[in-house]
C-alpha cells in the first residue's frame, strides 16, 4: 500500500489525469499590456464670418384686428373709420365694421351708435349690414339705463325698416339684455309686445326669464306671469319650467306655496 506500481513509474500520462478533481488550468497571461483607445474626436467647424447679416422682421399689424375707441365723440369716431379704409389693402368684411361698431357701442349713446352705422353704410357701398349688426345696437339699447322701451323701439323699428323682422333670436338677445341690466319689467313687457307681433319667445329663453325672475320676485308674482303668457299667447311651461319652480320651492322661498306647482 502506497507504492506505486512499476507500470505507472515510466507512463508518460500526466499525474494530474489520475487524480478525481484535477485543478483547474489557468490560461496564460499575456504579458503585452493593452492600451485603451482614445474616443475618436472630430473638431467642430467654426462658422466662417459672412458679409451678408440677418435681417429681423418687424410684425406687421392686422388691418383687421379690432380697433378700441377711446372717445365717444361721433366726428372721431368718423375720423378714425376713413383713416382706417383709406390705409387698408384688403377688402374689409361685415365682420370688422361688426367689431368696428360694437367697440364704439361701448362707450357711445345709442343715437350716437345708430348715426356712426349709417355714416359706415354710406361711406362703403361694399359694407351690406346683417341682423348680427343690428343686434349689436340691440343690445346697447337694452342696457342704456332708460325709463321706458323707446330705445329699444328705436332700433326694432330699425331692424324692420332695413328688412330684418325679431325673430326668436332677437327676442333671447332683448331679454337677456334687459335682465342683465336689472330691467325685469322691461323684459316682461317686451315679451307680451314680441309675442303679439309672431316673434314669441323659445322654450330656452322662456325659461331663462322664468329663472331670472324666481331670484329677484316673489313666486306669486312668477306664476301670475306664466299664467298671463299661457292664457293670452298659448306660452306654455314645460318639465324645465316646473323643475326651476320646484327648485326654488325647496330652497326655501315662499315654501307655504310649494302646492301651487
Amino acid at each position: 500500500m502506497g507504492k506505486i506500481p512499476p507500470s505507472f513509474r515510466t507512463s508518460t500520462v500526466p499525474v494530474t489525469t489520475l487524480l478525481k478533481n484535477p485543478p483547474a488550468v489557468l490560461p496564460k497571461q499575456s504579458t503585452v499590456l493593452e492600451t485603451p483607445q482614445k474616443p475618436h474626436h472630430f473638431p467642430k467647424k467654426r462658422p466662417q464670418p459672412s458679409g451678408k447679416t440677418k435681417k429681423t422682421r418687424t410684425p406687421i399689424e392686422d388691418p383687421k384686428s379690432p380697433v378700441i375707441f377711446n372717445s365717444p365723440n361721433l366726428l372721431d369716431a368718423k375720423k378714425l373709420f376713413a383713416s382706417i379704409t383709406t390705409t387698408s389693402t384688403t377688402p374689409l368684411d361685415f365682420r370688422f365694421h361688426n367689431a368696428l361698431l360694437q367697440s364704439y357701442s361701448s362707450i357711445s349713446t345709442v343715437n350716437d351708435s345708430i348715426s356712426f352705422l349709417r355714416h359706415m353704410i354710406k361711406s362703403q357701398p361694399s359694407f351690406s349690414p346683417e341682423r348680427s349688426t343690428y343686434h349689436i345696437l340691440l343690445s346697447q339699447s337694452c342696457k342704456s339705463p332708460n325709463s321706458d322701451l323707446s330705445a329699444v323701439h328705436q332700433t326694432l323699428n330699425l331692424m324692420v325698416t332695413h328688412g330684418f323682422p325679431p325673430d326668436r333670436v332677437t327676442t333671447d338677445i332683448a331679454v337677456r339684455s334687459l335682465c342683465s341690466a336689472g330691467r325685469e319689467e322691461h323684459a316682461i313687457e317686451l315679451v307680451k309686445e314680441l309675442s303679439l307681433k309672431h316673434s314669441p319667445p323659445d322654450s330656452f329663453t322662456y325659461n331663462f326669464i322664468i329663472r331670472h325672475l324666481c331670484k329677484t320676485r316673489a313666486l306669486s308674482t312668477v306664476y301670475n306671469f306664466i299664467d298671463e303668457l299661457q292664457n293670452s299667447f298659448q306660452l306654455k311651461p314645460d318639465l324645465v319650467t316646473y323643475t326651476i319652480l320646484i327648485d326654488n320651492v325647496c330652497n326655501g322661498k315662499e315654501s307655504p306655496e310649494a302646492t301651487r306647482c
